[in-house]
This record gives structure tokens, sequence and C-alpha cells, in this order.
């Protein structure tokens, strides 16, 4: 009895220093684990981690030196999709916090409290007549019955006391519980980071760079260019100038412009061109060398193009780029509107859809919409300059002669499926459509100053670069335009706005005819990449790879999944039991 007494007591014993054992290496774990400071995102494209630059910017003492506070309007009861997005924006506001702490801070608020009157308020107040927050109506079932829930996606922004932007994690209107709305959402959660560090640049940034448009030459005109400066005139500062023959005109300018111009370049101006650039500016031409009437077209089926002969493309030569004054067609063309038969439209092969490089100006943008584009190459300089395609047309395409003839005809010749090469899928044959150039330059003036500056002492003749500059040809200079009644004035302001006009009927829309196109979005990637904007184009070039639910297969195979998640863990069960009972009858039958 006593030797019975004494093993027990020794299990007791046993089992109790187990238990501490564990306990201890438990809390010394912890303990461990509290003082090591470690992240892990296992996913291929790091989609829960913040990119490099926005990590130094978050971290940097320098940058963010307030407090910033994120008033998110995604609070209460929600679909599941809208749940998703709620917990994404706490995720990586919490990641964007793990960097900059205390300085980042957020709280989530349900704008359907409080009485009538306040609800409406604070909505007017977040719509803010639509340039703010824009209301979602989500139509769904729920017990037989269709309700709709109203939700504001989006949060308003404070830093110093001042609200300095609204972010739409959403756009507003009316949806459903389906694909679409799903397919938002996960866009939506994949641009937050890029959304937040926008907000984050346009709270902190002391001193907005300088962009110039160039008018003299027939350039676009201001309405007409709306649409894209809504995109970075919270960035950037933005001018439109004239050369008028002064030396100095585009000294103070980080960026200068050239869209679409028409008229001739004088030697003077040209030579300002080149001076601008030798001093380490950066300059974009954005530039058709053919002038098409679209209304002739239209009246006639046909027209000529005309050669625009600016002067610009003898000074481009000189710098290394050849900019041809052709015409491209590709099997990735877009339609071109022409009333008075039946369909409202035919195929145009030269609504060109450009397609990016692994630049990452354009490497995650979607095609670029280029009307009427030219092609370019690249010719022998000096080896102290960079270049890189940045556009280019597709495998399946060519150059349609020197200035061409145009003709709707051509919709007959080669159809909806047009095979323009030999071998369509030969990569040689695709052609730049837009380039750059980076480093040192050679002046296109060298030893043939222009004769009006030759003995001016106030003119500092600059044979070569004297610090890196960046030169940037697109052999398009519509892309990113939009429609004149598009800009709406705004005479107490001495500014247009832009609001977009949607297609009516089976009206299309010239630059974007219902196409997810990228242009506006090239756009602001060509301004940030040209002057230093390294931050938020880094964000905008990251891969995040989608895998959309397979439904077809869900409901071959979705039967079998649900059994094996119930059976598995009811058959774990049932062995252990088993083997609890087999382990206790040998440990403690009579022997």
């Amino acid at each position: 009895m006593a030797k019975i007494k004494l093993k027990k007591a020794s299990n007791k014993a046993y089992y109790g220093i187990i238990t501490a054992i564990a306990l201890a290496v438990l809390i010394l774990v912890n303990i461990i684990v509290s003082f090591v400071d470690f992240r892990a995102d296992f996913t291929s494209d790091q989609r829960y981690s913040l990119t490099d630059s926005s990590i130094d910017f978050l971290s940097s003492d320098t940058i963010l030196t307030d407090k910033i506070l994120f008033k998110i309007y995604l609070e209460g009861e929600f679909p599941a999709e809208i749940k998703r997005l709620q917990t994404a924006v706490r995720d990586k506001l919490d990641e964007f916090k793990y960097y900059a702490g205390n300085k980042i801070q957020y709280e989530f608020i349900n704008p359907n409290k409080g009485s009538v009157v306040d609800q409406e308020a604070l909505k007017e107040q977040l719509f803010n007549k639509g340039q703010g927050i824009r209301p979602m109506d989500i139509t769904y079932r729920s017990q037989g019955s269709s309700n709709i829930v109203e939700v504001f996606p989006g949060a308003v922004v404070e830093y110093r006391g001042t609200t300095v932007d609204h972010i739409r994690f959403l756009e507003g209107g009316q949806y459903r519980l389906d694909q679409r709305l799903n397919s938002l959402v996960q866009k939506g959660i994949n641009n937050l980071e890029y959304k937040f560090m926008r907000v984050l640049a346009k709270a902190t940034r002391q001193e907005k760079k300088k962009l110039a448009f160039l008018h003299g030459h027939g350039e676009l005109g201001i309405p007409f260019t709306q649409g894209a400066r809504r995109n970075i005139e919270d960035s950037y500062i933005i001018e439109d100038v004239k050369i008028n023959g002064a030396l100095n005109a585009l000294d103070e300018y980080d960026g200068v412009i050239i869209a679409d111009p028409k008229e001739k370049f004088s030697g003077k101006d040209k030579f300002i061109l080149d001076q601008y650039l030798m001093q380490g500016g950066n300059l974009m031409v954005f530039n058709n060398p053919l002038e098409i009437n679209n209304d002739t077209i239209r009246r006639t089926g046909k027209t000529h193009s005309v050669r625009k002969r600016t002067g610009l493309n003898k000074l481009l030569f000189d710098y290394g780029i050849k900019l041809n004054e052709d015409l491209v067609v590709d099997e990735n063309y877009d339609a071109f509107a022409m009333p008075g038969i039946p369909k409202g439209f035919v195929n145009w092969y030269f609504y060109v859809r450009a397609s990016g490089t692994d630049h990452p100006i354009s490497s995650m943008v979607n095609p670029v919409k280029l009307p009427y584009a030219s092609s370019m190459q690249f010719v022998e300089t000096n080896n102290k300059v960079r270049p890189s395609v940045i556009l280019a047309s597709s495998s399946n395409s060519k150059s349609f002669g020197n200035a061409p003839l145009l003709s709707i005809a051509m919709e007959n010749q080669f159809g909806e499926n047009p095979v323009f090469q030999d071998d369509p899928n030969n990569e040689q044959n695709r052609l730049m459509l837009g380039g750059i150039m980076e480093g040192e330059f050679e002046s296109a003036f060298k030893n043939r100053i222009v004769s009006t500056y030759a003995d001016n002492p106030d003119a500092k003749i600059l044979n070569e670069s004297t610090k890196p500059g960046k030169l940037m040809v697109i052999g398009n200079g519509t892309f990113f335009k939009n429609t004149y009644y598009d800009s709406v004035a705004v005479p107490e302001e001495n500014r247009y706005r832009y609001i977009p006009r949607l297609p009516r009927g089976n009206e299309i829309d010239e630059l974007f005819a219902g196409r997810a196109f990228g242009n506006f979005e090239f756009f602001e990637n060509c301004i940030d990449y040209m002057l230093g904007e390294s931050t938020l184009l880094a964000i905008r070039s990251r891969t995040i790879d989608l895998h959309p639910t397979d439904k077809l297969k869900i409901e071959k195979e979705g039967g079998f999944y649900k059994f094996i998640n119930i059976a598995i863990p009811l058959l774990y069960i049932f062995v252990l039991a088993i083997v609890v009972f087999v382990i206790r009858k040998y440990k403690y039958v009579k022997k």
C-alpha cells in the first residue's frame, strides 16, 4: 500500500515538473519574441508588405514631422465584400503605424449614427459637391427581400488641424453584390498603399516642383488638358508659359511639356529649349508629326495626312531620337465614331492601343490609346545618355506610309482581325511609340549658335550638359486630351475644372471609347518620373497578382471539399479517441 502511494506521489511530482518546464519554456519563448522585431510576408507578390520607398518615407524623422489623422467612414453593418475592405484598410494603416509610430492615427466612424439632421449634414460635408467621398448604394437580398445599404467608402485626412484631402477607396454609384463589385473591392484593396501615400506626400510636401505647359506654337489649349492636370495639380505647381524669345523663360521650371504643337518653332525658341536641357532640365515632347482631320473623314470617308513641319523633329534627331512622319497601324486598335452607318463606328487601326515595357513608367499601366501615333527610333549619339523604350506597338503592326492617305475602306480590306506582318508573333515587329533618354547631352547648337544670340553678352552658351537631364518623346500629342465640354470655366477661380462627360446612346468617346485605358495614369507616371518623384511611382509600378474564384470549379468540386473539411476533423477526433482508449486500457490493465 505504501509503495502504491509512493508511486502515485512520484508520478504527480514527475508530471508537475514536466508541466513547470513546459510553462517555463512557453514564458521564455514569449519573452524572447517580445524583444525580437520581425515581420514575414509569405505571399509571392508581397501584397501585405509596403514598398521600400514607403518604408523610407514613413520611417523618416524629417518628412512626416507631425501627427496625421485618417477619419474612415466604414463603420457599421455591411456586406462581406465591404467588411473585407474595412479590414484591409485597418490592416494597412496598422502597417503604416508600425513604421511611423503614433504619427499615424485613425478612427472608424459610422455616418449613419446620430439624428437624421446630423447624418444629412455629415454626408453633405463628405460629398463636398462631388469632390469628396461619393456614396455607394449596394442592393442585396436577405431573407427573401431586397435591401439597399448606403456606404461611404472613403476617408477624410487631417494634418496639423486642417483637412488636406479626401480619399476614395471605391467610386460611388449603384452596385449589386456580384463579381463586378468583388473585383472593384479587390482593386481598391490593392490601391490602398498608393492612396494613403499620395495624401501623405501631399500633406508633408514643403515645396512643390514647377511644371510648365509650353504655348505659342499651336499646342493643346488649356481647356483640353484639364483632365490630366486634375491628377497632378496637388503635387506640382502648374503654369502655362510662352518663350517669346526670352533666354530665361524656362529656367525656373523643373519640367516642361510640349503637347501637340502645330506651328513652326523659331530658331530662338529651339535654342532656348536646347539650353534648358543642357542645364539639366526635363523636357517632355508629346508630338504628332502629322495632322489628321477627323471631320473630313466623317464627311467624305477619307483624308490626306498633312506634315506639320514644326522643326522639332530635327532638334530631337540631334539628341538621338528620330521621330518618323508616318502612322502606325496595329491589330490592337480602337473604334472610330462614324455617324451615318448602321453600327455607328468603324474599326480604326490608326487608334493604337500601345502597351508598356518593363520601364517603371509603363510597366503596370493599362494599354495607352494613341490616336494617329508615329513610330520612332533611337539613333547613335554620345555614350553619356541612356535610352529606354516606354511604349510600343504589338508584334502585329507596321508603319503605314509617309504622310499617307487615310480611308475607312481599310476596314473592308483588313477586317476585324487584321494581319499586318508575315510573322505576326515575331517580337521584332514591335515599333517604338515612346522613349526616354537620360544623361548628359551634347547641344544641338554646338558650333552653330543662333545669330540673334551670338553677340548677346547675356547668352551663356552651353555646348554640353552641365548636369544630367531627361528627354521624353511620345509619338502622339493628344493621348491625355479631354474634350472641350469636359472643362467647365470657373470665373471666380480664374481657371477651368474638369468634369468627365459620359458618352450618350451610341456615341463613342474619342479618347476612351468605354475601355479601361491607362492614358491619365501613364501621363501621371511620366510627370513623376521626369521630375524625380519616385516614391509614388514605385507603388504604382508594383505587381499584385489577382486569383479570381473559379465558380465552375466550385460547382463541380465544392461538395467534395466541404466533405473533406467536415470529415477530416471528425476522423482525427475518432482516431485520437481510439488511441487514448487503447493507451488507458494497457496502462491500467491488471497484471
